[in-house]
């Protein structure tokens, strides 16, 4: 049994059993312990901030901490959202996404690592717009039971990142449907460099090509965290694929104007992205 595995039986243990503050307060706690200790993660979180602020912030920046702390309440809320059924949720642009879905296309709920993602999908499902969102697995099968049991009890069904997962997704968006994607890490390594920040970041291409090969909008959304179980909803205007043009021009176009989209959010929230992996 993998100590990762265990770490996150005990995390989702301890959610659901401390009241809310306290669960909050432990998870701070133990954030701090990894802050300090994880050279690794602290120096992987440093490179990224420095990609999007352009100034390399010192180790010992409340800015670093603050990444590992929100990781470690974006865990509580995980574990926990399924009891949790009204958290305050400040609404902002939610016509664009009915305006996406009124075409008939679907629509692609593109969003990041940034705030909690995942609360994001359980809100838009609790809005009365079903959705599937396409997940990594884990190389640990419980990992992946743990992660995915939680997402389906709240009503988010899953596609696993694989050799199905593009013929999956058009399926759902043929059916008028939400399709949930993350589009600021590639894992591939077959996806498309783009300005963002103070230099170039590969970012995946597989959204761009599902909404040109489906011709549904791609929506930029971000679930961003102003407090204990508050959030601001921010959902931009759809990204519509290009009529003409070449498919090589049209999947840049379309990844440059999430990205423009994405680099404005992460300027103005780089404590909220929660990347501990070099980009």
């Amino acid at each position: 049994m993998s100590a990762t595995y265990v770490g996150y039986r005990v995390a989702q243990w301890l959610a659901m059993t401390l009241p809310s503050v306290a669960a909050f307060g432990f998870a701070e706690r133990l954030a701090d312990v990894q802050w300090r200790w994880s050279a690794t993660d602290r120096r992987a979180v440093q490179a990224n901030l420095t990609r999007i602020l352009g100034t390399p912030p010192p180790a010992s920046s409340p800015m670093v901490r603050e990444v590992f702390r929100h990781f470690g309440r974006y865990l509580v809320e995980f574990f926990t959202m399924h009891e949790v059924k009204d958290p305050e949720v400040r609404l902002e642009g939610d016509e664009h996404l009915a305006s996406a879905l009124r075409a008939g296309r679907g629509a692609i709920a593109l969003t990041a690592h940034l705030g909690n993602w995942e609360l994001a999908a359980v809100v838009i499902r609790r809005m009365g717009m079903p959705l599937t969102a396409v997940a990594l697995p884990h190389q640990d099968p419980r990992m992946d039971r743990l992660f995915n049991q939680q997402r389906q009890r709240c009503g988010v069904d899953v596609i696993p990142l694989g050799p199905d997962a593009a013929r999956l997704s058009l399926r759902t968006l043929r059916r008028g449907s939400l399709l949930g994607l993350l589009g600021d890490r590639e894992f591939t390594q077959q996806g498309m460099a783009v300005s963002l920040g103070h230099g170039q970041l590969l970012l995946p291409s597989g959204p761009a090509i599902l909404s040109l090969r489906s011709q549904a909008p791609m929506v930029p959304l971000f679930l961003l965290r102003e407090g204990v179980w508050k959030f601001r909803f921010c959902i931009e205007p759809p990204i519509w694929p290009p009529a003409r043009g070449s498919k090589t021009a049209s999947i840049r176009q379309l990844t440059e104007a999430y990205a423009a989209v994405l680099e404005r959010y992460l300027k103005r929230f780089p404590e909220q992205w929660l990347m501990f992996r070099p980009i």
